[in-house]
């Protein structure tokens, strides 16, 4: 039964998280760290839809992971991997971003309020995001770098681009 939960509270948390994107950050031109960031920058360049993109960083992420981390740290984000993307994607195709359109403020503080639950609540069932998560950790075990400290650099890097391409 535990697993079951485990799997549940990972499933909310990435359906908060895809939901997030889908409503308020996309349709609002915001701009994200993190894998979904990366989708963001790069589908200015290719025109696919994000949850096509952050599959394909997440899965990419996931094999680095399990090369440099092992099998164990790459399980904890193998479901979120797969899962984060086919959530993403069914948003996607429904029409959300225009339910909550009008207030950017309020917009941006749902954003905020539902990613942070939605990571709070794979994180507290013991999961992983996957994606950006993984080459911090990667960088911790080679080199001895913090993972805030490496996330953090990686997350201004990503926005960074965002920013040179002209937004979210």
């Amino acid at each position: 039964m535990k697993k079951l939960e485990t799997m549940f509270y990972i499933v909310a948390g990435n359906a908060l998280l895809a939901f997030a994107v889908c409503a308020f950050v996309v349709p609002n031109g915001f701009m994200l760290g993190g894998s979904t960031g990366i989708a963001l920058a790069v589908q200015s360049w290719i025109p696919a839809p994000i949850s096509v993109i952050t599959a394909f960083v997440n899965v990419s992420l996931f094999l680095l992971g399990f090369v440099f981390l092992g099998k164990q740290f790459a399980m904890t984000s193998l479901f979120s991997t797969i899962i984060y993307p086919i959530i993403l994607g069914l948003f996607e195709k429904l029409p959300v971003g225009t339910w909550f359109a009008g207030d950017t403020l309020l917009s941006a503080v749902f954003a905020g309020v539902l990613m942070g639950g939605g990571i709070g609540l794979v994180i507290r069932a013991g999961g992983s995001t996957g994606g950006m998560d993984i080459p911090p950790c990667i960088l911790q075990k080679l080199k001895g770098i913090p993972v805030g400290n490496s996330m953090m650099g990686f997350d201004i890097l990503i926005l960074g681009v965002q920013i040179l391409r002209g937004g979210g």
